[in-house]
């Protein structure tokens, strides 16, 4: 309601007429400011994001399952040297022949996936971090696997059947020479690859992390200015003009108000997934990989051990050493702590068994225990270790895509929203300003 018409202030150094235009300019000025902040914050946060989930991560997942794979087919060499028979060569006229343990397939069957796993694994780095990062690894994995082939080489040439534990001595040397390649040079490569793309990660985060927040910054600074002015504005035309309210101005303020506190809310909740995305999913899900790691090694260090006499007194202690090792990594985790807990001291109780079987002198039954896949046996608790870890792993990397799929939904629709709400701003802005200076027309 106007309780009079027109009515020119008084006692101002400004004219009316400058004064309406220069309220009018700045609230232009401050709105067109608040969609190009918004504009560029947005983008670079969407941007940062998009490093973090399209390529850092992938590539340090990918580093890491190479590492995994790794370790896997180191077992699988290991356990292949398990292969024999229950009884030495009988004559055909014997009452009993002899029968398979181990026939070595179900080893050379997984054997065969890793190795599939694992060229695809080095072609996707390929092509994330470029042909250079990988031609060293291709070479050394090459090199591993001519040593593996020998190993199989010598086991198939063998002229008798071979006594399960007892492998062919050609075998098992080819085995340590691929041992020590792998040890000395293939998983010191790839966890250097691996730092490097964790460290990327952690840069990464860091920097989706600070784009956010200091999205979140500029547009509280930017958007608090814009709203100060409208609301000034709005009472110094209430109170020179005697109006109560003037209706385009109270609808920029309110479109403004809006704006601000929906991006300000789309801003700190990215901020909290991508943080959320790399300590719930990230983080724990590395440390699982390297105890799948380290359970794997378990596993190739006990198998050798078997068969290897020679050099139980240095496999006991690397045995120890890997199984802490996934305690250690898992209890870092309180959900993955408990299940793999239980699943260790049933791998530890399963390694005793094999020890006390195998120091009796009898290499078939210590075979038997380490291949056996009833409860109690060695291969069931090692499969189910791994399995558990492997799931635990899986789960951590699901975490880490859902809250990374979180901020993204809260940037998305950023690119649109800007201009959609704040250029009907500039319209109002112009509609309040008019009919006051159409009094001084």
């Amino acid at each position: 309601m106007r309780a009079t018409r027109g009515r020119r202030p008084t006692g101002t150094r400004l004219g009316p007429v400058r004064r309406l235009r220069i309220q009018a300019g700045l609230a232009l000025l401050l709105t067109v400011a608040l969609l190009a902040v918004s504009w560029a914050s947005f983008d670079r946060s969407r941007a940062a994001l998009h490093r973090l989930t399209a390529v850092s991560e992938p590539r340090a997942a990918l580093a890491a399952d190479l590492y995994v794979q790794l370790a896997d087919l180191d077992a699988q060499h290991a356990n292949a040297l398990v292969y024999g028979y229950d009884l030495p060569p009988q004559p055909a006229t014997a009452a009993r022949q002899p029968q398979l343990v181990d026939d070595g397939v179900l080893a050379a069957l997984t054997a065969q996936a890793d190795q599939r796993r694992l060229a695809d694994d080095l072609a996707a780095l390929a092509g994330l971090a470029g042909p250079d990062a990988v031609r060293g690894l291709n070479l050394a994995l090459d090199r591993y696997e001519e040593d593996g082939g020998v190993q199989d080489y010598a086991r198939d040439a063998a002229t008798t059947a071979p006594l399960a534990g007892s492998p062919e001595p050609r075998a098992l040397t080819a085995y340590s020479v691929a041992d020590a390649l792998l040890r000395h040079d293939l998983l010191p490569r790839v966890r250097a690859l691996l730092d490097d793309a964790d460290a990327q990660v952690a840069r990464d985060r860091d920097a989706a992390h600070g784009a956010a927040v200091r999205a979140l910054v500029l547009l509280l600074l930017v958007g608090g200015v814009t709203l100060a002015q409208l609301l000034w504005w709005q009472r110094d035309l209430t109170a020179r003009y005697r109006r109560v309210v003037n209706p385009a101005l109270l609808a920029a303020t309110a479109a403004v108000l809006a704006f601000v506190l929906a991006g300000s809310l789309a801003l700190s909740g990215a901020a909290g997934e991508i943080s959320a995305a790399v300590d719930q999913g990230y983080t724990p899900a590395a440390r699982l990989a390297q105890a799948r790691v380290a359970a794997a090694d378990a596993e190739a260090v006990q198998s050798r051990w078997v068969v290897d006499p020679a050099y139980r007194a240095l496999l006991a202690p690397q045995f120890a050493a890997a199984t802490a090792t996934v305690g250690r990594l898992a209890g870092e985790d309180p959900a993955a702590a408990g299940p793999v807990g239980v699943r260790l001291d049933a791998y530890r109780s399963a390694d005793r068994t094999l020890r006390q079987i195998t120091l009796s002198g009898d290499p078939v039954a210590a075979s038997r225990q380490l291949t056996g896949v009833s409860r109690g046996q060695t291969a069931f608790a090692c499969y189910d270790l791994a399995v558990t870890l492997q799931r635990l792993a899986a789960e951590r990397g699901a975490a880490f895509t859902a809250h990374a799929d979180a901020a993204g939904a809260d940037l998305s629709g950023w690119t649109v929203l800007p201009a959609a709400v704040l250029l009907p701003v500039l319209v109002l802005v112009g509609l309040g300003a008019r009919p006051r200076l159409a009094e001084y027309g």
